[in-house]
């Protein structure tokens, strides 16, 4: 059996760009087999990093449609953005990121706190979002947080809202977040240092999932590079 994927770069604003062009290959996916067509239906792995990140998640974990996504990336982009700040290391306030991030997961899931990974249909769509260890930068590996569990490296297990801010937290624009792992507090920056396009991990995420399984489809949309 194939396994299909998807992964979606950071690029800022310009990350809605991505969903658009998503909604394209959705679209002409629902023409040629005549059924609605939901990412999370029809991919086994989404992930992203930065902004791709957090439209991973819309369309994977909460499994938004295309056109969900949509509004709610053009919600949080103006809540977040819309107000620099006067003076401080970074742009924008990561209380305005926290609290718009809040927001879209309680009106998807019901709770703020609802966990990253949630074990659920193990055929289902899992979702991975990367964020950068802020004491390891010089290795530049990405750690992955996933919606799933698995048994060797695994990643902080935290909320949805957190590893979203993570995968947000570009040094230039946001504070990086402490996420407490394995009794350990560590401090996260964004994906997009060093991971702006996470394509050969998840590749690598992928094989190890499905090892007797080959890669039939990626899809990869974004302003990163491989």
């Amino acid at each position: 059996m194939a396994s299909n994927g998807t992964a979606e770069d950071g690029g800022g604003v310009r990350g809605l760009s991505s969903l658009i062009i998503l909604q394209e290959v959705m679209r002409r996916i629902e023409n040629a087999k005549f059924i609605d067509a939901n990412p999370y239906e029809h991919f086994d792995v989404i992930a992203g990093t930065g902004t791709g990140g957090i439209t991973a998640c819309m369309l994977g974990r909460l499994q938004m449609p295309v056109s969900k996504a949509i509004q709610e990336y053009v919600k949080l982009v103006e809540d977040v953005f819309r107000e620099k700040k006067w003076n401080g290391p970074t742009m924008y306030k990561g209380t305005k990121l926290q609290e718009a991030l809040k927001k879209m997961v309680r009106e998807a899931t019901g709770s703020e706190a609802e966990m990253m990974n949630k074990v659920q249909d193990s055929n289902g769509c899992k979702t991975v979002v990367f964020a950068m260890a802020r004491h390891n930068l010089s290795a530049g590996l990405p750690v992955m947080f996933r919606s799933y569990p698995v048994s060797t490296n695994p990643g902080p297990e935290c909320t949805i809202v957190n590893a979203l801010y993570a995968t947000m937290a570009h040094p230039d624009l946001f504070k990086s977040i402490d996420i407490v792992h394995s009794g350990v507090s560590q401090s996260f920056i964004g994906g997009e240092i060093g991971c702006s396009n996470p394509l050969v991990h998840v590749l690598t995420e992928v094989k190890q999932l499905y090892p007797d399984r080959h890669v039939s489809c990626i899809i990869s949309i974004g302003a990163g590079h491989a």
